[in-house]
């Protein structure tokens, strides 16, 4: 498949009429019963474990870390991040395989008896799924799905690496302490943090799960797992995830993301310093590509294809919304293809793939979810594709994965407005009960 064609479809130029929806502000959902928490992190209890500790090199720092971990309700957790996590070192190390680069972090952070083996166990299909709109001011608003194998959600507020910023974290896919599929526990698969006897010195590995965030100015991102699908060169092959031009340090996946938030203030940003890095995929048999909105409403879709790095960023009145999963092809992942192309959407529809109708309803109700709730009005001199974040959330619950037959569900949902630094999510769609963050009130 060419690329320009991928391009074409991913970013989609198609004008979404006024669907009447009425609009929704926090004051109007809170009456209709739906809770807004600010201020989370006064809620919930301390996390103690006497061994938390003590399988850290930086006994004292890690016990500052890990010390501050509080259970806000039964799958979500919170921590203030202050361990320095010597991101450098790992840069400058030259490490260009999976192994060498969990060994790497392994001898940096642990005692012999706190490491633990490479840890890649197979998670059943994840699909994420994610969308930009606007709110009536014009301010980009990035909504997403983290889809994944149970487990709770660890949101950390990182200050010792860089520009401050909150990490959206998932603990089952940094230990297989925190993993049931690791357990045996391959249904439910939630994960524990602590059961008063496991050492919680892991999570200070924590940083390197994240999935989504924002730092202190209004630059977010989320990481969403790739397709894998050949190229015309080589029709039964994957996509390939190394990039190697002399010159250039590796940097894994997962450090990548945390270098997007601590040393990028815009998506500009985020461009330059990744051009300047070879990439590496921790995961062999998972690639993934990044969303990235900052404050200036700049939006784009960073990956990697063949060895380069493209940014697609959208044309007048464009707007992203796609999901990925490793079993839905690329091409069909846009709003293009699912409404326009009716070749692509009746393949869509009678295709059979593993797991193919769990997949196949959530995009599709993904797509339908945001043609219902938008708006478009005419702002700043062009037509924008308009909801309220209350309005975004309910979108991202129509398409989220609640099919937990395989030990797969939307563990959160989140909706980020990058120019107020705020940031609207719940957990597994219940809207009963929606936090909302606001990074200068919360983080000074």
């Amino acid at each position: 498949m060419k690329r320009s064609r991928i391009a074409a479809l991913l970013f989609a130029s198609v004008l979404v009429l006024n669907a009447g929806c009425e609009k929704t502000d926090f004051d109007e959902q809170e009456k209709t019963g739906n809770r807004i928490i600010t201020n989370f992190r006064l809620l919930g209890e301390p996390v103690a474990n006497p061994t938390n500790s003590s399988l850290c090199l930086n006994a004292e720092s890690a016990e500052r870390t890990l010390s501050s971990l509080r259970r806000i309700s039964d799958r979500f957790y919170y921590m203030d991040f202050t361990t320095d996590l010597q991101f450098e070192e790992l840069i400058k190390g030259g490490y260009t395989d999976y192994q060498s680069y969990n060994d790497a972090m392994e001898n940096l952070w642990f005692k012999e008896e706190g490491r633990e083996d490479l840890f890649d166990e197979e998670h059943p299909v994840q699909s994420c799924s994610g969308f930009v709109c606007f709110n009536e001011k014009g301010e980009v608003l990035f909504g997403r799905n983290f889809d994944g194998a149970g487990g709770p959600l660890c949101l950390i507020s990182n200050s010792a690496n860089g520009y401050r910023y909150l990490q959206f974290t998932a603990p089952n896919y940094n230990s297989a302490i925190y993993n049931g599929y690791a357990r045996g526990d391959a249904v439910n698969g939630d994960g524990i943090l602590s059961d008063g006897k496991t050492s919680l010195h892991r999570l200070l590995r924590q940083p390197m799960a994240m999935m989504d965030g924002m730092n202190e100015y209004g630059l977010c991102f989320g990481a969403f797992q790739l397709s894998e699908f050949a190229t015309d060169e080589n029709p039964d092959g994957p996509i390939r995830v190394m990039q190697k031009e002399d010159g250039k340090d590796f940097v894994a996946n997962s450090l990548m993301q945390n270098l997007i938030l601590n040393r990028c203030k815009t998506g500009k940003e985020v461009e330059n310093m990744m051009r300047s890095y070879n990439f590496l995929s921790l995961h062999p048999s998972i690639n993934v590509h990044w969303m990235v909105a900052d404050a200036t409403g700049d939006y784009a879709v960073f990956e990697y294809w063949e060895d380069k790095l493209y940014v697609l960023r959208p044309e007048e009145r464009s707007w992203i919304a796609y999901s990925t999963s490793q079993i839905v092809p690329y091409e069909y992942n846009s709003i293009e293809n699912y409404y326009c192309n009716p070749e692509a959407t009746a393949t869509y529809m009678q295709d059979e793939w593993q797991y193919g109708y769990s997949s196949k309803v959530r995009v599709g109700h993904l797509m339908n979810a945001y043609a219902s709730k938008v708006r478009t009005e005419f702002i700043g001199g062009q037509y924008k594709p308009v909801m309220t974040e209350m309005e975004a959330l309910e979108c991202l619950q129509a398409g989220s994965f609640a099919i937990e037959s395989y030990g797969n569900a939307t563990n959160w949902s989140c909706v980020y407005n990058p120019a107020q630094k705020t940031i609207l999510f719940n957990m597994r769609n219940d809207m009963s009960q929606i936090y909302k963050i606001d990074f200068d009130a919360d983080f000074r």
